[in-house]
């Protein structure tokens, strides 16, 4: 089984397309537990796994972006030195770009397992080119997803209105900061899913045919 990245945009449905994918094709959702298990696998310390996606990228201000500061993520400790001058815990700060250096190097790791899906995390860049990976954008009008948003979330009109504005800003700053790309070039996905023109079940039905036709990778490689 092929993996699977999906962009998605707030309020489109895609999340419970994603939802229905796992659990009609067996596909393992990309979260901060499958990160841990691929990066013990991997030799990397699960210490240090922290999910940096879109979501909990808060955009940043002018003098952020003009002098290309990179703030803290997480802080953890950790004990370091040797048995013969002995050991001693010392604090580790992860900054946004160390956070984003790990979520590739498990997106890629997870590449190699098959039967993943992967939801946002610039995973359609990080794979951009890889065989037996198919790239899917999930989008709707943006009335449609204020509407979405406040059935769900129980927002006002205007609270929907600028939750998804203020998302949609932070998930274009989020790509074109750490990956150079934007979310609504056309030409890093295979498939473009209108769910304002597709019921649900007719878009699972074009990503599973879509499935069929990318390109496999060869029976000898893993890669």
């Amino acid at each position: 089984m092929p993996v699977i990245t999906m962009s998605r945009q707030i309020g489109s449905g895609g999340d419970q397309l994603a939802q229905r994918l796992c659990e009609e094709l067996g596909l393992i959702a990309f979260d901060k537990r499958l990160m841990a298990r691929v990066a013990s696998e991997v030799g990397i310390a699960t210490s240090e796994i922290v999910d940096y996606s879109e979501t909990e990228y808060e955009r940043r201000g002018f003098f952020d972006q003009l002098f290309r500061r990179s703030r803290p993520v997480a802080e953890f400790s950790m004990w370091v030195g040797s048995p013969s001058v002995g050991y001693e815990r010392r604090a580790r700060i992860l900054d946004e770009y160390g956070a984003i250096d790990l979520i590739r190097a498990t997106v890629t790791a997870a590449y190699e397992r098959d039967n993943i899906l992967i939801i946002g995390r610039g995973g359609q860049a990080i794979l951009e080119g890889k065989p037996d990976v198919l790239h899917v954008r999930v989008v709707a009008t943006f009335e449609d997803r204020v509407a979405r948003l406040q059935e769900e979330q129980n927002m006002t009109p205007g609270q929907a209105r600028r939750y998804l504005e203020e998302s949609d800003e932070s998930k274009v700053e989020y790509l074109r900061l750490f990956f150079n790309v934007t979310p609504s070039d056309a030409s890093l996905y295979h498939l473009t899913v209108n769910t304002s023109k597709l019921s649900e079940d007719g878009a699972m039905d074009l990503i599973k045919s879509a499935l069929a036709m990318i390109p496999k990778r060869d029976q000898g490689s893993n890669g």
